[in-house]
């Protein structure tokens, strides 16, 4: 009898995406073929918020007691040298997924670990170029101190910057540990901007605080006279049906268009609801890309070659939903399409019209080190949104 192999899958908890671990999981399953569902074996463990010491504690627990073969789940960057040597002592695979609050490392991290990012950052990064070259200096930023921890920011300011910009207001909310991080706080920021007219806003918030942005906005008389420009969680169908009863219009990126007509987007739909019944989001499609990905590598996991299999992983690629797709950290990462965004909304339905196609940063370039180094939050969560 061929031995399955087991994937320990650390699993967070998100209380905006409760349901990230199992779509993630029904997108892989849903890859592939019926007749290969039994190869794999998929073994949770909790996590929490994701900080080095649970983590730590839930990959040695998969590694040594469950003996899996794969070690897999959401896991920060930050938290990523902590665990790499319990993968690595043991000769195993780490397989690692994240929405793309953060920009890979610069440097080499290890062979036995690969990756599948949304590269969120990247959207950021284009979303920076975009705004300065079409709307000029000086812009605003604004974001709460909990999206301020991540890479994003810095990916948009790198953006403009290299788009030529010379000046780029940043302002980072006051921390509240109790109620909103919006509400009575921002009117008076708004207040200054319709004094200091700056060329754009960008807003860079998540959850709740990204519905109650929207409302402030609406409230300030600034909408439609100064371009906003939302980060890609704010433009998600998520965010955007709960506010379409709003007058707005704004621009944002996307890297993946559900409604795309493209043949591998609708092929991936379709698998998606004949497996789970389900409407794929981004997590879906983060496992389906990998599925995709172990089908091709089925008969090296059934003679468990795993040699074999961390030599294929390094170079192999897929053509998913939102184009080439590879898995391995060093310069030929494949890079997102990115599409820039006019959004608007009529009777309580929403208009997304692309604009233009957006650059994405090459995973060789020196802006790269800059990033990293203007971040300096321990911020350890693996996703956004909490």
């Amino acid at each position: 009898m061929i031995k399955n192999i087991k994937i320990g899958f650390l699993t967070p908890y998100s209380s905006i995406y409760p349901e990230m671990t199992p779509s993630l999981i029904s997108g892989f399953y849903s890859a592939i073929p019926e007749k290969y569902h039994s190869v794999f074996q998929i073994i949770p463990e909790y996590i929490g918020q994701g900080g080095d010491k649970i983590i730590i504690e839930a990959a040695n627990k998969l590694l040594h007691f469950h003996q899996v073969d794969i070690l897999a789940g959401f896991v920060s960057y930050k938290v990523l040298p902590s665990i790499i040597p319990h993968i690595e002592s043991r000769q195993k695979v780490g397989f690692f997924f994240d929405a793309g609050e953060y920009i890979p490392y610069t440097h080499h991290i290890s062979d036995n670990v690969f990756f599948n990012s949304f590269q969120m950052w990247q959207s950021q990064f284009a979303l920076g170029d975009w705004a300065h070259k079409q709307f000029g200096d000086k812009g605003t930023v604004i974001t709460p101190i909990y999206d301020s921890g991540y890479h994003l920011q810095s990916a948009f300011r790198q953006g403009a910057v290299m788009a030529g910009a010379s000046e780029l207001d940043f302002h980072v909310l006051n921390y509240k540990p109790e109620g909103s991080q919006v509400k009575g706080q921002i009117q008076e920021l708004f207040q200054q901007l319709k004094k200091e007219k700056p060329s754009f806003i960008h807003a860079l918030f998540c959850g709740n605080e990204a519905l109650e942005f929207y409302d402030e906005f609406c409230k300030s008389g600034l909408n439609k006279q100064i371009p906003l420009i939302v980060s890609a969680h704010m433009a998600s169908d998520e965010i955007l049906k709960q506010v379409s009863n709003l007058d707005l219009k704004f621009y944002s990126a996307s890297m993946w268009n559900y409604h795309s007509k493209e043949q591998a987007n609708l092929q991936f739909k379709q698998k998606v609801n004949q497996f789970a019944g389900q409407k794929p989001d981004f997590y879906t499609l983060l496992g389906y890309e990998t599925g995709l990905l172990f089908e091709k590598l089925i008969p090296d996991f059934q003679k468990r070659d795993w040699p074999e299999i961390k030599k294929r992983l390094k170079t192999e690629t897929i053509e998913g939903p939102r184009g080439k797709r590879s898995f391995f950290l060093n310069s030929e990462y494949a890079t997102p399409l990115i599409d820039i965004e006019k959004i608007g909304f009529h009777a309580n339905t929403v208009t997304k019209i692309v604009i233009e196609q957006g650059i994405a940063m090459q995973y060789n370039h020196e802006t790269y080190e800059r990033i990293h180094k203007e971040n300096v939050s321990g911020w350890l969560n693996p996703y956004m949104c909490v």
